[in-house]
């Protein structure tokens, strides 16, 4: 009897413990269906709803009179999403054929990219490849084509050193602006104006509301709020004068590639001397910026790199180099505030200042002050800058802005280099001798200048004595008419007596009338000028020590509107055969009434 007893005993156990469990499940379902059923099916509706951002138009890039340089254009473009990719080297090795991209690089590029987020290969998809593309697509889950906008460029590679371009943000660059709404995949200015003006330029982006079923189908799409298109950015910049600078350096550039056998280049600037608003900022040799916008490959920038002209390189603002007899513009006017000499002083030259010579190796015997500036007389700066010192001379250097960027709202601008005494011990090891001095205040040695920084220069001595900050952009206007950005002119006061910079502004117009730069001595508009000369010895990028040439100007003499500075890299020859005659061009488009009139007086009569 005992075992039936116990057996039924264990029988009421396991129902009692089954009816507990049942009640218990029972429980908890009513709660999750019916006390809770309403928050789990809002949750599960939530599972199948993407929140997309919707991105905006960018903003335009015009020139002042209104033309538009840089816009947007519909096109096509490849992505993948790593983590969705499926036999991954079958597919690197479809689209390394499709996109003639060797199999590592795009391995390469696919596990640098985040892995859930859609990482553009090829933007501006030709026909065959968005044909291709497409196919693949169909097949190949994690591939895919996807239709975008890319910049356009009105007259390809003008200006390309200034427009710059836009590229798919890296880790490195979402890291600092994860915050300021930048995502994976997104595009951003890298370089230029794209890259200053990024955040202003981007615009903002929308986000839409997509409902996805069970099988990944998008069921409906809802705009939660519109994206709002980027400003147009307005610049001083006259894209008409832009062409003429960028021709008339070219074709100089051309031929001194056929006299010297080797590339050069070269830079113009037209600025405003009163406010500092840039109308032309020529550096040759440029880049085509278009497979830049589209995505480019490596064997195109490779050969970007290994091109001799180091078409990369923003010789404007990027690069400096020892400013030549330009520079005695600074020297002038250190001397005369230091009272070394005076607008009237006299002076000889025997063609020597001790072991320095003069460029005139015979001399220029007796000359004046402004006729030293207006003949390049290097024997008189010797003097000059020998009395004075160092720390003088540097003095005013700093004042006339040389040795710190000049401000222009473009990004990774030099400042050159103010060398001193400390300096020299620092990084050479020797102390400063009075011949670094002497051979600085003719612009030679260890001082490094970019040619915007003399264009600030030489308009401090055409406006008399103020310091402008260059200026790119004039004004940016939503799409509403809004103003969002129009910056005010900014420039500082020398404390140079006026009658002395009116001196140098004498010296110069002597240049241009009987000295050094007569090639710029037109009929239509009274031009001044300084000429420069750079000698140099052999080293890896020059190999035959040629010379650099300067030519800096303003115009009208009696009233400066605009100064004009062309500076050609290992040209030979001087700044006023080759440097002068480019400027001359310059100004020709900028004052043409005298050259239109010529031409209408020497029409033959019918």
């Amino acid at each position: 009897m005992k075992p039936a007893r116990t057996f039924k005993a264990r029988i009421r156990q396991f129902g009692l413990a089954g009816t507990l469990f049942l009640t218990v499940l029972g429980a908890r379902l009513y709660e999750l269906q019916v006390v809770k059923g309403s928050e789990y099916l809002e949750k599960a509706h939530r599972n199948t709803v993407v929140v997309e951002a919707r991105p905006a138009a960018r903003g335009r890039i015009l020139d002042c009179r209104g033309e538009i340089l840089v816009s947007n254009a519909p096109q096509f473009e490849l992505v993948v999403t790593p983590s969705e990719l499926r036999d991954r080297k079958e597919v690197i090795k479809e689209l390394s054929r499709l996109l003639d991209e060797t199999e590592p690089e795009l391995e390469k590029k696919i596990r640098a990219a985040a892995p859930h987020a859609p990482l553009v290969l090829q933007r501006d998809l030709t026909q065959d490849t968005l044909a291709r593309g497409t196919e693949i697509a169909e097949y190949r889950k994690g591939v895919g084509v996807r239709a975008g906008a890319i910049r356009r460029f009105k007259y390809g590679k003008m200006a390309s050193h200034l427009f710059g371009y836009v590229g798919e943000i890296n880790a490195e660059e979402l890291r600092t602006r994860r915050d300021l709404g930048y995502a994976m995949g997104d595009g951003i200015g890298k370089v230029g104006l794209e890259k200053q003006y990024d955040t202003l330029l981007r615009g903002r982006k929308g986000a839409d509301q997509i409902h996805i079923d069970v099988l990944g189908r998008t069921v409906s799409q809802t705009e939660l709020r519109p994206s709002t298109p980027g400003p147009d950015l307005y610049l001083h910049l006259d894209a008409q004068l832009q062409q003429v600078a960028e021709k008339a350096l070219g074709e100089t550039l051309v031929e001194l590639w056929k006299q010297n056998g080797e590339r050069s280049g070269g830079t113009v600037v037209v600025m405003e001397v009163k406010t500092g608003a840039v109308k032309a900022l020529a550096s040759l040799p440029q880049y085509d910026p278009v497979p830049f916008a589209r995505g480019i490959k490596y064997k195109e920038y490779q050969a970007l790199l290994d091109d001799p002209g180091f078409p990369l390189v923003n010789r404007m603002i990027h690069s400096a180099f020892s400013p030549g007899s330009t520079f005695k513009l600074v020297t002038a006017t250190a001397a005369l505030q230091g009272g070394l000499c005076t607008t009237a002083s006299y002076f000889v030259c025997g063609g020597s200042f001790g072991p320095a010579n003069c460029f005139v190796r015979s001399g220029h015997g007796g000359i004046s002050f402004e006729d030293s500036m207006a003949h390049s007389c290097d024997v008189v700066y010797y003097k000059l800058g020998f009395e004075m010192g160092i720390a003088h001379l540097r003095k005013w250097c700093a004042l006339y802005g040389l040795g710190s960027p000049t401000g222009i709202d473009l990004p990774a601008e030099t400042g050159g280099l103010l060398p001193s005494p400390e300096w020299k011990l620092r990084e050479w090891e020797d102390r400063w001798y009075d011949g670094d001095t002497i051979n600085m205040s003719i612009g030679q040695g260890f001082l490094l200048v970019s040619p915007l920084q003399m264009a600030v220069v030489t308009a401090a001595v055409a406006n008399g004595g103020y310091v402008v900050r260059p200026t790119l952009a004039m004004k940016a206007v939503a799409k509403n008419g809004a103003v969002l950005l129009e910056p005010e002119p900014a420039r500082t006061q020398l404390p140079a007596k006026p009658e002395f910079l009116a001196s140098v502004r004498r010296g110069m117009r002597g240049a241009v009338l009987h000295g050094t730069a007569v090639a710029t001595n037109l009929p239509q508009v009274q031009v001044a000028g300084k000429t420069g000369t750079v000698e140099n010895s052999p080293s890896i990028h020059n190999k035959h020590g040629r010379n650099h040439v300067w030519f800096v100007s303003f115009a009208p003499y009696d009233d400066p509107e605009v100064t004009v500075v062309v500076f050609l890299e290992k040209s030979h020859g001087y700044g006023g055969g080759l440097a002068a005659p480019i400027a001359r061009q310059v100004y020709e488009k900028l004052y043409p009434q005298g050259w239109e009139k010529e031409r209408k007086e020497a029409k033959p009569h019918a």
